[in-house]
């Protein structure tokens, strides 16, 4: 029995990064928070951060399947007495079954319509199309894609319509790099595609953006409207992979103003009217282009950034969205600047992982691999990077240094690998 009656369902919380939604849940709704379980092994060491932290977990077979998943949750009052008061969702593929338990408790949530915007990549960018916003052009889906045939010297972008974290996507150049391509991806999705409750069959082409200037926006989200809190410079992978390996806040571009704009117009395209979005774009010679939006908050830290950076706790706002509270807008107040780097070392086998002096500046360092654990060759995706470190400078010490310099000396330091 719960020594508890009602509770905060945080669903993908315990996921690497976002140990930090428990906290600010239980703070910002004065409850109890119980995780239901994300389901994969291949995640689960860790977690136990998140496992700490939570009063209680949830854990099912297959718990992201609607009705799995609230039959997990009406087990659990049937063992315990405990009901929950808000259903939080904190990642793209719990959407479905946050739905299904909230609707059967009568709480709120996004509606199907909504939730079937922010999952499919592609009806996602006919929603932004038709609301005059800029994408870029779909060449093929699903069936059509192996037979695509390549324009002399064309480039386009090969990527999964409903995964995320860069997972799959690749830049090809003609019939072999796509074939390839293709093949990466079945591998990649099929090991997650039934725990994760998602079609990994669904793919498609675009039309190649060719710029490094990439940003996210994380929009707060209301029945009164959209407002973007906090831009976000990121660093990616070399080509053809596009592996997110840096964050930064705040963004220190001229075109902050026309970038906010851009997602607030974008969530309100999808419909978007409660919880925290992560909107990213590509900026492509002074123009935005959206590539997608995720129905929750950011994960790799950034929402960590931007409190430590701007003093809004996204967390806490998201959490308060869906318990039915109608915030205001809230005020940035900038302390300083925040970042998230990621590790990636040379390829081959960890043999020793050194304690090297880190930086000033440095927060938190965060290993991913250890001893005996073999490295990729380039950062493809979520899963090809060593760690991470989080950086924090005070805006009275002035500029900050370059943290993707300092992650790169760092990461030589830390790893002795012995090539495969």
């Amino acid at each position: 029995m719960a020594h508890f009656q009602r509770y905060a369902l945080l669903i993908g919380g315990d996921l690497p990064t976002r140990e930090r939604a428990v906290l600010c849940t239980a703070r910002a709704l004065n409850l109890p928070v119980v995780i239901l379980a994300y389901p994969g092994e291949q995640l689960a060491q860790r977690r136990r951060i998140a496992a700490g932290l939570a009063d209680d977990f949830i854990v099912a077979p297959a718990s992201l399947d609607p009705q799995h998943a609230l039959e997990a949750v009406r087990a659990y009052q049937e063992r315990t007495g405990a009901v929950p008061a808000a259903v939080v969702p904190v990642n793209d593929f719990v959407l479905e079954a946050g739905a299904a338990i909230a609707r059967h408790y009568s709480l709120p949530f996004l509606s199907n319509k909504v939730i079937l915007n922010c999952r499919d990549k592609l009806v996602m960018k006919q929603a932004f199309s038709a609301a005059g916003l800029n994408v870029a052009e779909t060449l093929a889906v699903d069936a059509q894609v192996s037979d695509f045939r390549f324009a002399p010297g064309q480039r386009v972008i090969f990527k999964p319509s409903v995964f995320g974290g860069s997972g799959g996507v690749c830049l090809v150049r003609d019939q072999e790099e796509l074939h390839q391509a293709m093949a990466d991806a079945k591998q990649l999705l099929e090991r997650y595609g039934d725990a994760l409750y998602f079609d990994p069959t669904r793919i498609h082409l675009e039309a190649f953006l060719d710029s490094d200037q990439e940003v996210s926006v994380e929009v707060f989200c209301t029945s009164r409207g959209c407002n973007a809190v906090a831009v976000t410079q990121k660093q990616l992978s070399a080509r053809p992979h596009f592996a997110e390996m840096g964050h930064l806040v705040p963004y220190a571009g001229s075109d902050d103003a026309v970038l906010r704009n851009t997602a607030e117009q974008a969530c309100q395209a999808l419909g978007l009217d409660m919880g925290v979005a992560h909107v990213e774009i590509k900026v492509v010679d002074g123009k935005p282009y959206l590539i997608e939006i995720g129905a929750r908050p950011a994960g790799d830290k950034i929402i960590d950034l931007v409190y430590r950076a701007l003093g809004v706790d996204l967390y806490a706002l998201h959490a308060r969205s869906y318990q039915g509270f109608q915030d205001e807008f809230p005020t940035a107040v900038p302390a300083g600047t925040a970042a998230v780097t990621f590790l990636k070392s040379p390829a081959g086998i960890i043999r020793k992982v050194n304690c090297p002096e880190l930086p000033e500046g440095v927060r938190e360092l965060t290993l991913y691999k250890g001893v005996g654990e073999h490295t990729a060759t380039q950062a493809r995706n979520f899963e090809t990077r060593e760690g991470h470190v989080e950086w924090f400078w005070p805006a009275e010490r002035g500029n900050a240094p370059d943290f993707m310099a300092q992650t790169s000396q760092l990461c030589n330091r830390l790893f002795d690998i012995e090539p495969a």
